[in-house]
């Protein structure tokens, strides 16, 4: 007899030193495996094991697994090995039985969830390159050599293909004298790029911006990881091997999608800050992971009726509100819904979710207060994992709606006078600029703007480390946009503001301190 979905998800087993347990590994369609090395209050440290099968491992095998190795790109044996959050073991996992211990359980890296097969599947893909041009990579990636290519010179373990590079090389030209060279990074599409994608046997993924095509044909290549600016691109046909697809830009309502050439599925990523949430025509090819980003305003119903497959659907605002969100309980293979800065929906919404049987996490960021506090009471103990922050009243979000560091607030790293000042010196910021179109006073609230940081820094304990950086010079070039370059100024003479955004930036440069 099926047993309530509440009571199976209440009985969560509790992973112990010695235990292997045995997962399915969905992009290869084998199991793999993994030991469990340590155990405390906070995490749980793993080792992955030798074994990929199409079949689970049996308890008598256990003694002779030995751990798993990364041999791909750079590195040359290494165990695969990482501490994770000590969260109930996975439904989908299967015990296996218990043996000594293949590791010594110290561990250097973190990851919050449990190993899903991405290491198998990285490494499963290395061995599928040439023999040669996986060979060539290791003989030259740590080299100090140089390539000449027409009278300018390049690292011969280059490890993208980027414009500078691009630019310099003809029709006539190969990639092969670069052994290292992974990914494309570059603006425009031509059959010369074509080409040159050929003769780069490790090229698998291809970052393009403004390709200057209407019809983007990229079926035969070998291309599997695409991030695509689709502006002005009204047919995209896919290659073959095309697992992770990332669209932005402004994408026309009527772009089809030529899927025809795939086979398994795809991870689909849709900037909607220009773009409708829809399939474009993608037929063929499941669709495995939905992330949709820069929501202002979206319809569940619409999501529900075009990606009614997805077994995972990450979505985030900028923020946004989501109406119908009821209707996100229409997804029946759902597993993971992950929402980030969106808001318009409440506990009653979240009701809708009892009906997903496949649910395994629910990852909840900056949420509506109401909502929040029902997904704690109701999923605790029921699910894989259960993560729900940063709880927002309506108050906050109209504070906020305008403010790009909003997700300071609440930040166990970032003292909360720390964020209510700098949410200040962004309003005050942005007033500033738009009541000026000097280029000198512009250039001076710049200065102030950072000096403001610097000043913060030093009464907060240097709490601004990398991240925060960005985030700053995030904040900055979102009021370049607003302020000077869509703003009165923009359209002043050309001493008026500084011309581009890398301006702006020198400016900040030249004033910040230690951060």
């Amino acid at each position: 007899m099926k047993k309530d979905l509440c009571s199976v998800r209440s009985e969560q087993r509790v992973a112990k030193p010695g235990e292997v347990y045995s997962f399915y590994v969905e992009m290869l369609g084998k199991y793999g495996a993994c030991q469990i090395l340590a155990v405390d209050g906070r995490s749980i440290c793993y080792v992955l094991l030798d074994y990929l099968e199409d079949d689970l491992p049996k308890e008598d095998v256990l003694e002779h697994l030995k751990t798993y190795h990364r041999e791909s790109f750079r590195y040359h044996h290494q165990i695969i090995k990482a501490g994770i959050e000590n969260t109930p073991v996975p439904r989908d996992y299967q015990y296996i039985g218990r043996c000594g211990l293949k590791s010594n359980p110290a561990w250097d890296s973190y990851s919050w969830k449990w190993p899903s097969g991405e290491d198998y599947y990285y490494e499963e893909r290395w061995k599928s390159f040439d023999e040669n041009a996986r060979s060539a990579y290791k003989k030259y990636i740590n080299c100090g050599d140089f390539v000449s290519v027409h009278g300018r010179m390049f690292r011969k373990n280059t490890g993208g293909l980027r414009d500078e590079l691009y630019q310099c090389l003809t029709e006539k030209d190969t990639l092969e004298d670069f052994p290292c060279i992974t990914y494309a990074e570059l603006q425009g599409y031509s059959g010369k790029l074509e080409k040159l994608i050929s003769t780069a046997p490790l090229l698998r993924t291809l970052r393009l911006k403004k390709a200057g095509v209407e019809v983007l044909d990229l079926g035969k290549t070998c291309l599997d990881d695409l991030e695509l600016d689709m502006s002005g691109i009204r047919k995209l046909v896919l290659p073959k091997d095309t697992r992770s697809l990332k669209l932005y830009g402004k994408i026309q309502p009527d772009l089809q999608i030529d899927d025809s050439f795939c086979d398994g599925k795809l991870n689909l990523e849709i900037s909607l800050k220009k773009a409708l949430p829809q399939r474009y025509g993608l037929q063929k090819t499941r669709l495995h992971k939905i992330r949709l980003t820069d929501i202002r305003e979206l319809d569940m119903e619409q999501v529900a009726g075009q990606f009614s497959e997805a077994e995972c659907l990450n979505m985030s605002g900028s923020p946004g509100t989501v109406i119908h969100m009821r209707v996100v309980g229409k997804l029946p293979r759902l597993r993971n819904l992950y929402s980030k800065d969106l808001f318009g929906y409440g506990a009653g919404d979240m009701e809708a979710l009892e009906g997903l049987h496949e649910l395994r996490e629910l990852d909840f960021d900056s949420v509506p207060k109401e909502a929040g506090l029902y997904l704690k009471k109701h999923w605790k103990g029921k699910l894989d994992r259960l993560s729900v922050t940063h709880l927002r009243d309506e108050g906050w979000l109209k504070d906020n709606l305008e403010n790009p560091l909003r997700h300071w607030d609440g930040n166990e790293f970032i003292p909360r006078a720390a964020y209510q000042s700098a949410r200040k010196c962004y309003k005050d910021t942005r007033k500033q600029l738009l009541e000026t179109t000097d280029r000198k006073e512009i250039e001076e609230i710049v200065r102030r703007y950072t000096r403001y940081f610097n000043k913060l820094n030093d009464r907060y304990e240097e709490f601004i480390e990398t991240e925060e950086r960005e985030d700053i010079f995030m904040a900055m070039q979102r009021l370049y946009e607003e302020c000077i370059l869509h703003g009165e100024c923009g359209q002043a003479d050309e001493k008026a503001a500084p011309l581009t955004l890398l301006q702006i930036w020198d400016v900040m440069d030249e004033v910040r301190e230690n951060w």
